[in-house]
């Protein structure tokens, strides 16, 4: 699969979204940020990938 190049920053910044779900997820122990963040990623991904 051929990606351009905005295609690449907006999984970047997805994967950057999802760990700053992480980071906040293991800071405040409420599950809800995991979720947020795994969910943000998906819609990027599908946004700009698909």
């Amino acid at each position: 699969m051929k990606m351009l190049p905005y295609q690449i920053i907006a999984v970047l910044g997805s994967l950057l979204l999802m760990v700053s779900g992480l980071l906040r997820f293991f800071s405040s122990g409420n599950p809800k940020e995991l979720v947020i963040g795994i969910l943000y990623f998906f819609a990027n991904l599908m946004i700009f990938c698909f």
